[in-house]
This record gives structure tokens, C-alpha cells and sequence, in this order.
């Protein structure tokens, strides 16, 4: 059976199922206890940032997976794993990048935590501000990482 056209990737971009699976990429679960945290990560995380994850966690579920190279050592995640531990989870979702090389993983350790930075808001979505509005009252503010009575950030 072969798949719709809407299915197949755009002009010559590469099919990302692929090139998963031709790294052998999946997505597995392990245990808490077998992650080891990277200890230079320039990034930190407080209790209270991990309270907010642990939220969003207990709200969706872990929807972003946890990096780890070939030694369980983590790439990326340090936070989703600071959320599991404050929730007892006994495992969470990981993908394995045993292939990377050291450089590549420092760079993917750095990339990770810096990308988001540069990342902002676009002044003046409507809709965000009615998502962010509904959220605000039915009282889950800590989904959005709010922590005092202002606009938590979204903007006008």
C-alpha cells in the first residue's frame, strides 16, 4: 500500500522517518535512576521551573523525549527529568544518539540550550492572548509558567 501524497515529504526535503530510523533512532522508555545529568550543563533548573514542567507533565504527558547518548549520560532534558523525578515516575521516554561524536554532542548540548533563546512572541496574536486568557481563568496558570498576577509575558 502506498502513501497519500500528503504524506510524502515536500520537493527533495529528506523524509524525517527515514532519516530516523536510518540512524536507528526510536523512541524507548528507561528508567529514572539510569539517567546520568550532564554535570557542566550551562543551563539550570529550579524547583520551582521543575514544579511547572512536572504540571505540564501531569497535564499532557512527556511529549518531548529526553536525549541521552550511548552511556545514558544526558544531552537534552535535563529539566523533563528534574519534572519525572518530582513526580516519582520510575521512567521516561528517551531517544538514544549514540552516534553522535563528543564535538557534536557539545555542540547539541549548546544548540539545545540556546535556540530556544532566540525564539519570541509575535506582538499583537489575538489568539494567544485569548488561549492565554481562558488558561488564566479556569486557574491553570502553572501550564504557562505564570507566576504573578501580569500578562505572563504575552504582550500586546
Amino acid at each position: 500500500m502506498s502513501r497519500s501524497s500528503s504524506a510524502e515529504p515536500a520537493g527533495n526535503s529528506p523524509d524525517l522517518m527515514a532519516l530516523m530510523s536510518g540512524l536507528g533512532l526510536r523512541i524507548e522508555s528507561r528508567p529514572v535512576t539510569s539517567l546520568i545529568p550532564y554535570a557542566r550543563n550551562a543551563r539550570t533548573h529550579s524547583d520551582e521551573q521543575a514544579a511547572l514542567i512536572a504540571g505540564s507533565i501531569r497535564s499532557f504527558g512527556i511529549t518531548n523525549p529526553i536525549l541521552v547518548d550511548g552511556g545514558n549520560g544526558i544531552i537534552a532534558g535535563h529539566g523533563r527529568l528534574a519534572a519525572a523525578r518530582k513526580l516519582g515516575l520510575a521512567t521516561v521516554p528517551v531517544i538514544e544518539l549514540s552516534h553522535l561524536s563528543e564535538r557534536d554532542k557539545q555542540a547539541l548540548i549548546i544548540a539545545d540550550n540556546k535556540l530556544a533563546e532566540r525564539a519570541g512572541w509575535i506582538a499583537g496574536l489575538q489568539g494567544v492572548r485569548r488561549r492565554h486568557a481562558d488558561v488564566h481563568q479556569r486557574g491553570e496558570r502553572e501550564l504557562l509558567g505564570i507566576r504573578d498576577q501580569g500578562s505572563g509575558g504575552i504582550r500586546d
